[in-house]
């Protein structure tokens, strides 16, 4: 009898009892906006991924891209169009919003709160968003984010952000003044800026950095999770 490997054996075997594979079901939106460089971009809700990037154009663009994933099985046609429908229903459940406001661009983000499901602090939530936002440098950030990751580059307006779980990562201009106010409840604060930093009750972290003279203020808050806050290598891109 010839031998076989027990892994083979294994891989065989589970082919056998569930031989479904995941698809992605996705929806992609853009929405652009005029804007003075002094306005202000506004999220208010999100979860998932949010991307910041400064440029030199007098406009905002905000890319949306939804995501989740379900289950097909290729042996059942029926089951496979009611998971797709299904997961169509918790994609759709979930929507984003940009609207203009004056001088400001509003990202509103709407879910079922009840729904364990899509809620964003869900272990089990399968929902996926990525936010891609340029807007013009010197505009001012204010943001609202429960779980997930925040990246901002090339920005230098002020920076007012809150997230719940996740990280914040702060890409910066060197050269400038800067008044940053930054804690971590459960997590780090790393700066490649020079400030005064200090432990938080053993698990958190604080860092501060003061200027006398006017300077762009950085209000940073995670309740679980670190913040980043490095030098920018080389000149800013468009």
């Amino acid at each position: 009898m010839r031998n076989v490997p027990l892994i083979a054996i294994v891989l065989s075997l589970s082919l056998q009892a569930d031989d479904r594979s995941k698809e992605t079901l996705g929806a992609t939106h853009t929405d652009r906006f005029s804007a003075p460089t002094s306005g202000s971009i506004r999220l208010e809700n999100s979860f998932g991924e949010v991307d910041i990037d400064g440029w030199e154009r007098p406009e905002v663009e905000v890319t949306i891209t939804r995501s989740t994933e379900h289950l097909v099985d290729s042996k059942q046609h029926a089951e496979a169009q009611r998971r797709l429908d299904e997961a169509q229903r918790r994609l759709d459940s979930v929507q984003v919003t940009a609207k203009q406001d004056g001088n400001d661009v509003v990202i509103s983000t709407a879910y079922p709160a009840r729904n364990a499901l899509l809620h964003p602090l869900s272990r089990r939530s399968d929902i996926g968003i990525v936010y891609s936002i340029k807007a013009p440098r010197n505009s001012k950030l204010i943001v609202d984010h429960k779980s997930g990751g925040l990246n901002v580059s090339g920005i230098s307006g002020d920076i007012h952000a809150t997230l719940i779980n996740g990280q914040i990562t702060l890409t910066l201009a060197d050269g400038r003044p800067y008044a940053i106010d930054a804690q971590s409840t459960i997590g780090d604060v790393y700066s490649d800026f020079e400030g005064h930093e200090r432990r938080r009750q053993i698990l958190g972290q604080e860092f501060t950095l003061q200027n006398p003279v006017p300077a762009t203020n950085l209000y940073l808050r995670v309740r679980l999770g670190d913040i980043v806050i490095q030098k920018m290598h080389g000149p800013a891109s468009d």
